[in-house]
């Protein structure tokens, strides 16, 4: 799991689909989550596009994982790989 979900260092994703995590999970980095709230309103804007790497959104490289460590990772099920779990050692 950990390695498909590698796959999200490229691409976007709808607002609709984070919105719950930036503004309400306790594990994401609040100027991370003040940044993503810009594009994504409280309410409304559900198919506002972002990408789901800031850094480096074209390239195909490591930097999903290295965002996941600083509690920036975008969807809340990628947020879960590197939350105190097993899976913490892969990432």
């Amino acid at each position: 799991m950990t390695a498909l979900s590698g796959a999200h260092t490229i691409g976007q994703a709808r607002c609709t689909t984070f919105r719950s995590h930036v503004y309400n999970d306790a594990n994401v980095d609040a100027s991370f989550a003040s940044t993503r709230k810009q594009t994504c309103p409280a309410s409304g804007g559900n198919n506002n596009l972002v990408p789901l790497d800031l850094q480096t959104p074209t390239s195909f490289d490591n930097r999903y994982y290295q965002n996941l460590v600083v509690r920036q990772g975008l969807l809340h099920s990628d947020q879960e790989l590197f939350n105190n779990g097993s899976q913490d050692s892969l990432v």
